[in-house]
């Protein structure tokens, strides 16, 4: 399977491909207990590489390519060994061989995100055990004064184990 961005059939196939993912997480630190790791957010996917044109067409490839990423537009990505993704090309260099005849390149693609959707907020947590209002608030970051307004407490003491807290 050759390389496909878009309309655009690589000729060749890059000789190095990276596909890189990553999480963004968030720790808390709840007083007398271990630290909390939250997953926030999947960062978007980027696929980097490098490759080299010896065809008689390298110059306008290379031409048409950055033209693309002037375009500022998603295609559908194809490459080998990879799931297909909907991304930009970011980056695009090339430099003319004159030893080899040819065109050595690099690029990097990074995932389109705007259709996927944003974290969402569920605007209630369950109380775990020994914890308090101070010990929530810390932890879902919201104050004090509104988990007991909200959830109709008189006192930040009076969460017990699995209880349902309202924090919006």
């Amino acid at each position: 399977m050759k390389m496909k961005f878009g309309t655009f059939e690589f000729p060749v196939n890059p000789k190095n491909l990276k596909v890189s993912s990553s999480t963004n997480c968030r720790e808390k630190a709840i007083f007398g207990k271990n630290t909390v790791v939250e997953n926030v957010s999947v960062n978007p996917t980027v696929i980097s590489g490098k490759g080299e044109l010896a065809d008689k067409n390298g110059e306008g490839t290379c031409s048409y390519l950055m033209h693309i990423l002037k375009t500022k537009k998603s295609y559908w990505l194809f490459a080998p060994d990879m799931v297909p993704i909907k991304a930009y090309l970011t980056d695009f260099a090339y430099e003319q061989s004159s030893l080899r005849n040819s065109y050595l390149y690099t690029f990097k693609f990074v995932e389109d995100c705007t259709d996927k959707s944003e974290i969402i907020k569920i605007p209630y947590t369950i109380a775990r055990n020994g914890e308090n209002a101070f010990d929530i608030a810390y932890r879902c970051g919201v104050s004090v004064d509104d988990i007991m307004m909200k959830n109709d407490i008189a006192t930040p003491f009076d969460i017990r184990e699995e209880d349902k807290v309202m924090l919006e």
